[in-house]
């Protein structure tokens, strides 16, 4: 559906009429509600269209016509969790993807205005950026602190950290040891938001499993939260396989993407911890719609099913346990565009078995309340950070 985003838009007053909205934590329906909505803020949500009575108050208060909106449903805006905004998950063509890591930073930067725009068009009020080596997610934040009107606010790391030689080198700088692991830190926090750590490498899709070792030990990883804490930094970190996830729910990393081959006893941990897990489902299925772009055989097609088939598994486990679930598609990744790859990742929560509400408060309500956020849940005395659809 087309989206109205009402986010910072000023307007002295507003009677917003919905058959039913989700709040951030409950969908409500049988409708019609009507918001009231005064200077931007949530003033009072009335059971039936009042419409009438509040423009003739308000027109009596203030001289000025209310305007008045009607929509089937309205929720808080989406929060994105996991994205590269320097990225084109458009793009599908290899060679153009890997001659783009080169490219001017005017160029990434210009594909970094367009993503911010697909995803102000998907409904997207706050993303979350997941790492780029060239600056582009820190200009891009500052360009946006200094624009007025309709923009989403920007989280960024910066760039992530990364152990030398290993994988992730278009997104981290490269750390050796403690020392290095500290300085560095040190470096990165005065522009970040969060610290992006690349714990593990990526999955090797034929064989069905995790290519190479864990980049950091558990000393290691256990340092680099404790350094971050005392710079007020949570972590997240690129983390799939049993191994590597071992050790960042025992270091206490706030919160885990992507995932894969995840258990059940880890899950017990993170729900014990109060840690989060961004599934990231889009980009391992794209590679299993499209195999013919990849090259990939029947047998890997099969693997590919499999990886996915207990990913679902586990994030309705997750969901039942108590786990803080959050919506991140990793748009920028091959096959990914932004905005719609969080739509899709919605309604992989959806198919994993995931309750409605849960899914929703997913890309709004949970993210928010974990990285301190301001709340954009519907309620009264709450800013009018909404979507109208």
């Amino acid at each position: 559906d087309s989206t109205r985003n009402l986010q910072n838009i000023y307007m002295p007053a507003l009677a917003l009429v919905t058959e039913s909205y989700f709040d951030g934590t409950r969908h409500h329906e049988r409708g019609p509600f009507t918001l009231e909505v005064i200077h931007g803020e949530i003033h009072q949500i009335y059971h039936g269209d009042v419409t009438e009575a509040l423009a003739a108050r308000n027109c009596h208060l203030s001289g000025e016509p209310m305007r008045i909106l009607t929509a089937p449903f309205v929720m808080p805006g989406l929060v994105e969790a996991h994205c590269h905004l320097f990225l084109d998950g458009a793009e599908l063509d290899f060679q153009k993807r890997k001659e783009y890591l080169d490219a001017p930073k005017a160029e990434m930067l210009k594909v970094g205005r367009r993503n911010l725009a697909d995803n102000l068009a998907a409904g997207i009020t706050l993303i979350r950026d997941a790492g780029d080596r060239h600056g582009v997610n820190t200009q891009l934040k500052a360009e946006l602190a200094e624009r007025r009107g309709l923009v989403p606010e920007l989280r960024s790391p910066g760039r992530a950290l990364r152990k030398a030689g290993r994988y992730g080198s278009f997104m981290a700088v490269e750390v050796t040891d403690a020392d290095s692991i500290v300085r560095t830190i040190h470096e990165l926090a005065p522009a970040a938001d969060d610290l992006k750590v690349l714990l593990t490498g990526i999955i090797d899709f034929e064989q069905g499993r995790m290519k190479g070792r864990v980049q950091f030990d558990l000393n290691e990883v256990k340092l680099i939260v404790r350094t971050a804490e005392e710079l007020g930094l949570r972590t997240f970190a690129h983390c799939s396989g049993q191994d590597g996830l071992k050790i960042a729910v025992a270091a206490g990393i706030h919160s885990i993407e992507h995932g894969f081959f995840m258990e059940r006893d880890i899950l017990r941990a993170m729900a014990d911890r109060g840690l989060a897990w961004v599934p990231t489902f889009s980009p391992v299925y794209f590679q299993y719609a499209r195999p013919e772009l990849s090259g990939w055989s029947e047998p890997t097609v099969a693997a590919l099913w499999t990886i996915l088939e207990r990913h679902f598994e586990h994030v309705a486990l997750a969901s039942e346990m108590g786990v803080n679930v959050v919506a991140g598609s990793d748009a920028g990744s091959y096959g990914v565009p932004h905005g719609q790859g969080l739509i899709d990742e919605l309604l992989f929560q959806r198919r994993a078995g995931m309750p409605l509400d849960k899914v929703l408060a997913s890309a709004s309500s949970v993210p928010r309340k974990l990285w301190g956020c301001p709340s954009a849940d519907i309620i009264p005395g709450r800013a009018a950070n909404l979507i109208v659809l």
